[in-house]
């Protein structure tokens, strides 16, 4: 029997890879690359089952069974597509409570020379050749501020030399990183989890179109958030006319969706009552400062009358509506830009402006118009160019406009567009 040289990288370099990654399969991949032949001739990386569908970390008890996912395989004297027909990722395998790879939870790393076949739980595709190849086995469990993950088992053919003190320290450390990859994975998708339950709650079902006027809506979330910012509304308005309000709070994820939902809720009950759209926003300025933590948010408020032919509007530091006429041509209405809501200036003007059947009044969130390398001028124009475009049907309108201008989501997008018929 010969000792193979072994080596892996730095236990640092390694950890810090595995610790910014949340993905479970780069996770394991990394682990096996450092781990084969570096290490060991073989290595399989394991999850706890419970922890990856949402349960929290425990200790282990000696009486306990384990149940592992495993994450990844490989084998050096194997192909790689050999590997993950024999020992298939995302098997779920019940270690039995006095297997060593389920009694590594509960101490030290374990060297032993049979792996065993029903511990592994291999598929039968040539596994026991495989396993009757392996005379030294190492079970090392992924331990992340004291609470265990998973582990690493790594395996030596008859080649080679046992696994030694050495070896188990660098298995060990090797093994932590695994810990702390599978650790930050499970606590992003802890936090998806509650992101998501808060979204549910927060969102309500999207408002109705008065009668009236034609209406489409979209409003999206940035990029890799599940909860936003930005909000809309539809009202029913006595005499005839309809409430649309736009908002916009600063920020994403599951804060800025908890202020959108106090805005969201005060501004319905509010326009609910009639008032001007300027009175709206100031009610709506006050709001916003009493609530518990501070708050940014811009708001746009129009009131439209079919009957008048007109439409009221208000803005609380949001970007101008956009009016595009049946013929083609676009225009923005000249409007004072009020101050953002939560400041408590509490003063909003209003303006009046025509609205002929068959005009499209466009009203929408930066992050419809402005990216990192657009400005909101120049996002503005091209939405104008955009709206001139279109042929009319509202809802092919909506989803071509953001198809355009906002297919990457870098922001909360949000874009009402409606019309008297």
């Amino acid at each position: 029997m010969t000792d193979h040289p072994r080596a892996v990288p730095s236990a640092a370099v390694t950890g810090l890879r595995l610790h910014g990654s949340l993905d479970l399969a780069e996770i394991a991949d990394i682990a096996l690359d450092a781990a084969v032949p570096g290490l060991a001739d073989a290595a399989s990386v394991f999850a706890l089952d419970r922890l990856l569908r949402g349960a929290e970390p425990r200790k282990a008890s000696p009486s306990d069974s384990v149940t592992v996912r495993r994450l990844g395989t490989c084998i050096g004297f194997e192909s790689e597509q050999a590997a993950q027909k024999i020992f298939p990722v995302g098997a779920v395998i019940v270690m039995a409570a006095d297997s060593p790879y389920a009694r590594c939870f509960r101490g030290a790393p374990l060297v032993f020379a049979e792996p065993g076949t029903a511990g592994l739980n291999p598929s039968g595709h040539g596994s026991e050749e495989i396993m009757a190849r392996c005379s030294s086995v190492l079970a090392v469990p992924a331990v992340s501020k004291g609470q265990f993950y998973g582990f690493v088992a790594f395996a030596r053919t008859a080649g080679s030399a046992p696994f030694s003190d050495a070896d188990t320290k660098l298995a060990t450390e090797l093994a932590a990183g695994v810990g702390a990859g599978i650790a930050n994975s499970v606590a992003m998708q802890r936090q998806r989890s509650i992101a998501d339950t808060l979204q549910r709650a927060l969102v309500t079902a999207a408002p109705g179109v008065p009668p009236g006027i034609e209406a489409a809506a979209r409003c999206f979330p940035a990029q890799g958030q599940v909860v936003g910012g930005d909000w809309y509304d539809l009202l029913e308005l006595p005499g005839g006319r309809s409430g649309i309000i736009v908002g916009d709070v600063m920020g994403h994820g599951p804060e800025a969706g908890a202020m959108m939902a106090h805005l969201r809720s005060a501004a319905h009950g509010i326009a609910l009552t009639d008032p001007e759209p300027a009175e709206l926003l100031r009610h709506l300025d006050q709001t916003a400062g009493l609530l518990s933590d501070p708050v940014l948010a811009t708001c746009l408020y129009a009131v439209i009358d079919p009957a008048g032919r007109s439409c009221t509007l208000a803005t609380a530091g949001h970007l101008p509506p956009v009016l595009a006429g049946p013929d083609g041509t676009t225009r923005v209405p000249d409007l004072h830009p009020g101050q953002s809501l939560g400041l408590g200036l509490g003063s909003y003007g209003q303006a009046r402006v025509a609205f002929a059947p068959g005009t499209v009044l466009a009203l929408y969130t930066d992050g419809l118009v402005e990216t990192r390398t657009r400005s909101f001028d120049e996002g503005i124009l091209a939405l104008r160019a955009a709206l001139s475009r279109q042929d009319g049907h509202l809802e092919m309108a909506c989803d071509t406009v953001i198809a355009e201008l906002a297919q990457l989501h870098e922001d909360d997008v949000t874009l009402v567009l409606a019309r008297c018929p």
